[in-house]
């Protein structure tokens, strides 16, 4: 089977890789992560002129790809890049969510597009992590407003967003399926409070407090109760985004370590003589592999079979953590101490890819919900 991408899909590959390497460097890439905003303005901007939001976007969505192998086509790119900019939760999930929605709404998916605005999307809470459905942010309902109250934890690149997009409790308990319903706000809206820290792999999080927050009715995005369906589709689309960029990170760790153990000397001999790194080397080359076997099978199936796709997507971000860890691990132990420090370009690619691990389920938790589909 020919897994080789198109003609189409490679030219936006090798367009990415060029800018990646001619304009972004890792120097200014963690100047840009220490900053209040986290991230670029400038780079986001060139990204986007790109054309690489549109790629990540299906032709109703205003876009020209869409397809799962045009989501593991950007971000296995940005991986190997360490772009920092918020281009899945911004540009991807936040299109798609207000697609979705009113015709207001969809204005703003196409300011996305051409640069006036930048939503941000936050779901997870503290209570039962990883879980869809474990939201307990309560939204009470006048006949004019919705008035909401709760927390949303570790939302990236909350500072300087123009909207957010967040789910609440509108009825049931706090695991049901039934009774979630997003809504999107100016992070203006009064009643917001945010505390602002540095993330391990660079960049800025947000947890953020709700209280007696006020919104207009047609704030509501799509049918009230009703979310879990486009929460699934988004975190499904995000879990197949995470995979690609963590196989980005792993080839780049892995032409890093390549180059070191084919330069460095040690008792006069070139250490990747020796036949224990070898051995090892050889291993997370095995490894690696198998990590993007398994993200093409999930893109594979993502379009094809909801069940399979499931299942699938739980069997890639297993194999990506589990993976991962061994090949931040080794790849560091290879280097030896100057694997972790801050000059050296190892330790960055080393602190993402083990931080993938815990974004939509870590390896654990996405093991159980596997076995779970099984049976």
């Amino acid at each position: 089977m020919d897994f080789s991408l198109s003609s189409e899909r490679q030219i936006l590959f090798d367009t990415l890789m060029k800018y990646i390497m001619n304009e972004y460097s890792l120097d200014d890439r963690n100047e840009a992560a220490l900053s209040d905003l986290g991230f670029s303005k400038d780079r986001w901007e060139s990204i986007r002129a790109l054309g690489v939001f549109e790629a990540l976007l299906k032709p109703e969505h205003g876009g020209f790809g869409g397809a799962a192998i045009d989501i593991t086509t950007v971000f296995e790119a940005l991986g190997s890049g360490l772009v920092i900019e918020p281009i899945l939760n911004s540009a991807l999930i936040c299109s798609i969510i207000l697609s979705h929605g009113s015709e207001q709404h969809k204005l703003i998916a196409e300011d996305i597009l051409n640069g006036k605005a930048r939503p941000i999307f936050g779901h997870f809470e503290d209570f039962d992590q990883y879980e869809l459905a474990s939201i307990h942010s309560k939204v009470s309902e006048t006949n004019t407003h919705f008035i909401v109250n709760g927390t949303k934890s570790s939302i990236k690149h909350l500072v300087g967003a123009s909207h957010f997009i967040f789910s609440g409790r509108t009825s049931g308990q706090n695991t049901d399926l039934n009774g979630i319903t997003l809504f999107i706000i100016p992070l203006e809206t009064d009643g917001l409070t945010i505390d602002t820290f540095e993330s391990i792999d660079g960049g800025r999080v947000s947890d953020l407090k709700l209280t007696n927050v006020k919104i207009e009715k047609d704030a509501l995005i799509g049918p009230k109760d009703g979310a879990i369906s486009i929460l699934s589709e988004v975190v499904d689309i995000g879990t197949l985004a995470f995979c690609a960029e963590a196989l980005g990170i792993m080839e780049k760790i892995k032409e890093i370590t390549l180059k070191y153990l084919k330069t460095r000397k040690q008792f006069g001999v070139i250490i990747g003589k020796f036949q224990t790194l070898q051995h090892r080397m050889t291993q997370l080359l095995i490894e690696i592999e198998q990590t993007r076997s398994a993200v093409m099978n999930a893109s594979f199936w993502y379009e094809r079979d909801t069940e399979m796709r499931k299942k699938m997507l739980c069997a890639a971000k297993y194999t990506v953590g589990r993976v991962g860890k061994l090949v931040a691990e080794e790849s560091i132990q290879m280097h030896g101490g100057m694997g972790m420090t801050w000059e050296y370009e190892l330790g960055h690619f080393a602190k993402r890819l083990i931080m993938i691990n815990h974004e939509f389920g870590d390896d654990d938790f996405h093991l159980n919900q596997y076995i779970k589909l099984k049976t």
